[in-house]
């Protein structure tokens, strides 16, 4: 869509009217449903130094657990403060500039997002509980 509007902007001088509001709108729905895939595929950043310390699985398993109880805890929170917002849109209504399309939909990417992120924090966590209290907890699975 960019390249088109440059395209008919700068070449052919008849820019096309409303196109970087739709930019923005699918933009906002991709950062947010990408997020949630990377907490999905688990492939979200981290920052893990933690291993070069703790050399057992099952002080990994514990770590990554209590980690992922954090990160559920805050994404969770994230979806109070996302519906919070949301409700706000609703009540408040409002309209993009050119297009006149409701803002509800931009906006409610947001809280769709927040919510399949933390489904799927919450999902990890299982996972890294049951990896815990495990006879033999794996450390494979951390490693990436």
């Amino acid at each position: 869509m960019v390249f088109t509007q440059v395209l008919l902007r700068y070449v052919f001088k008849s820019p096309l009217f409303g196109i970087e509001e739709l930019i923005v709108f699918i933009a906002m729905w991709l950062y947010f449903i990408g997020a949630a895939l990377g907490a999905h595929d688990r492939t979200h950043i981290k920052a893990d130094v933690i291993h070069v310390w703790v050399k057992s699985a099952r002080g990994m398993a514990i770590i990554y657990t209590v980690n992922s109880a954090v990160t559920v805890t805050l994404s969770a929170i994230m979806v109070s403060w996302c519906y919070d917002y949301f409700i706000f849109a609703l009540r408040k209504g409002g309209e993009s500039p050119a297009l006149r399309i409701p803002l509800i939909f931009p906006q409610s990417g947001v809280f769709v997002g927040a919510i399949l992120m933390t489904l799927y924090f919450a999902v990890e966590l299982v996972d890294n509980f049951r990896n815990a209290v495990s006879k033999e907890p794996t450390i494979e699975t951390y490693s990436s």
